[in-house]
């Protein structure tokens, strides 16, 4: 629950939270008239160069306790760890304060992302209560940016709800009924993959009892300009068939949608800024399950434009289903360019642990942004080099391409070179590797909570915004 107020008299929170760059940003308090002992204490670590947290207890006012973050870091990444340290300390309910509108909505950003907390399956919830004292004026950029946070959480919700209240035709049916302004939403069902030969999808799925989907957002404004397609991964559970995952890699296995859940949440940030660009999502829903009838490996499969692919490890599965979403949009909305989201490779977690993403493609306007925005922001990207030696690793000697060459170890760039493949236009191509950063084991940082991250909807959505 948040309460936006320009009345201290509305302040219901004993815990009122400053944040104080300077010291003529200290009349945004003025009505809790602090002892002249408090106030020399703050100009003193003020004038200090050193950012710090002062907790001051309120004893003559309806308030208990002042929080002030006196900031003195350089970068913004700097100030957004800065308050994240100290914000997740803090008690449950507390009332954010600070003059300057652009410290208050980066103060209310991170307090609501680094704070999030899934709580749906719990007998007994927390329930947080935020308010801020604002302007009439701050309260509507706060307003905007909390809808933003709520996209974000969306994303961080649905890694969180078990694979079991979250199977392929749960997650379209919840699609299906989101209120978009400009966006329609089609989705193909099993019996729809059946007819137009979405083989590689089908045989991902088979035979779990959870029928697999295909969902298709099209953000349409001018059939006259081109159109970006994004495509991601959403495996509701992947057990790794025959080749079964070890039991300690298979607990995290109902995050294997999380490209999937990134780029919806993407869409409806997107959608509700009126973005002046055609982008066309596609959301590759399916289970895998142990099996009698699931693919083996040396079984030939064939996808939607009719190529075939050999099945060298049964686990390699997001690549055969992201390979038709890609084959799907090209064809059907003749797309220039295209990216690809999905949880790929243990490779990029050795490399990089849970902090980065890797990218790597031929859209060097896209890889430039988003390595642009890495430098001062939470979410961070690392670029990979492309070696036109892996495109020919993927061919194989008795199909058109094979899922995995076991000769190589150099997992995330394989698959690029492998899903490249199945370009139908020669798109500029992006492809994201979130294998790492969608999840924060051990480390919470920023604006990222232990658990479930959301990276990238807010660092996606600026980009295409821009």
């Amino acid at each position: 629950m948040i309460k936006y107020t320009h009345k201290a008299s509305e302040i219901w929170s004993e815990n009122i939270v400053l944040s104080l760059p300077s010291e003529t940003e200290l009349w945004a308090i003025d009505f809790i008239k602090l002892d002249s002992h408090i106030v020399k204490d703050i100009r003193k670590h003020l004038r200090a160069k050193k950012s710090c947290m002062k907790e001051y207890f309120l004893w003559w006012v309806k308030y208990k306790k002042l929080f002030v973050l006196i900031n003195k870091e350089k970068t913004q990444e700097a100030h957004v760890n800065f308050l994240w340290k100290h914000l997740r300390e803090m008690p449950e309910d507390i009332c954010l304060a600070a003059k300057d509108s652009n410290n208050l909505a980066l103060l209310f950003r991170v307090c609501q992302l680094s704070r999030y907390s899934f709580q749906d399956y719990k007998t007994k919830k927390k329930h947080r209560k935020l308010c801020v004292l604002c302007t009439v004026g701050q309260k509507k950029v706060l307003q905007d940016i909390e809808k933003t946070i709520e996209n974000i959480s969306l994303s961080r919700d649905l890694w969180e709800t078990p694979a079991c209240d979250l199977t392929p035709e749960i997650f379209a049916r919840r699609v299906k009924k989101t209120k978009f302004k400009n966006i329609k939403v089609k989705i193909l069902t099993y019996k729809d993959i059946q007819k137009k030969w979405l083989g590689l999808i089908e045989w991902v799925w088979k035979w779990s009892d959870n029928k697999p989907c295909l969902v298709i957002l099209e953000h349409i404004v001018d059939k006259k300009k081109p159109v970006y397609g994004i495509v991601g991964k959403w495996v509701t559970f992947d057990t790794g068939w025959n080749q079964i995952k070890p039991w300690d890699y298979m607990y995290d296995m109902k995050g294997d949608m999380w490209g999937a859940a990134v780029t919806f949440s993407l869409m409806k940030e997107l959608d509700r800024h009126n973005i002046d660009k055609n982008i066309v999502a596609c959301l590759c829903l399916a289970e895998n399950v142990v099996s009698s009838n699931a693919y083996k490996p040396s079984d030939i499969l064939t996808g939607y434009t009719g190529k075939t692919v050999e099945i060298i490890h049964t686990d390699a599965e997001w690549r055969l289903v992201m390979a038709d979403g890609m084959s799907y949009l090209g064809k059907n909305y003749n797309t220039n360019r295209m990216m690809t989201i999905a949880t790929l490779t243990g490779a990029v977690m050795v490399a990089l642990w849970f902090r980065y993403a890797w990218i790597m493609g031929t859209d060097r306007k896209m890889l430039d942004s988003l390595l642009a925005y890495s430098i001062e922001n939470t979410e961070k990207y690392v670029e990979l080099p492309l070696w036109e030696h892996f495109m020919e690793k993927t061919k194989s000697e008795i199909a058109d391409y094979k899922n995995l060459d076991r000769g190589v170890y150099a997992g995330s760039s394989m698959w690029w070179a492998f899903l490249a493949n199945f370009l139908e236009n020669n798109e500029k191509y992006t492809h994201i590797d979130i294998a790492g950063a969608y999840i924060n084991e051990w480390d919470p940082y920023g604006k990222m909570p232990k658990g479930m991250t959301g990276f990238g909807v807010e660092s996606l959505s600026e980009i295409f915004r821009k």
